[in-house]
């Protein structure tokens, strides 16, 4: 299980179906990006995600999808997760 800290962005390659499960010691937003809306993300564009505020635990987000996707939890605290 990995451990991260918010300047971190864990991820992971999907050869079609990937699932993370997160889990929070705080509300948090939780959102899984694509490659490409990752690079929007971290320049501050308008980007596309799966997730959203969570505010239970854990957190389990899957996508359909070929490629690298970044997990990206913002929040007040630490968290662990678990691509699978």
């Amino acid at each position: 299980m990995g451990r991260t800290d918010m300047t971190e962005f864990p991820y992971a390659y999907s050869t079609g179906k990937l699932s993370v499960e997160v889990w929070l010691q705080c509300a948090s937003d939780v959102w899984l990006v694509d490659e490409r809306n990752f690079q929007r993300f971290r320049s501050g564009q308008e980007f596309r995600y799966h997730g959203g505020r969570c505010t239970y635990t854990p957190v389990r987000i899957t996508v359909l999808g070929c490629g690298r996707w970044y997990l990206v939890v913002r929040g007040n605290g630490k968290y662990q997760y678990r691509f699978c």
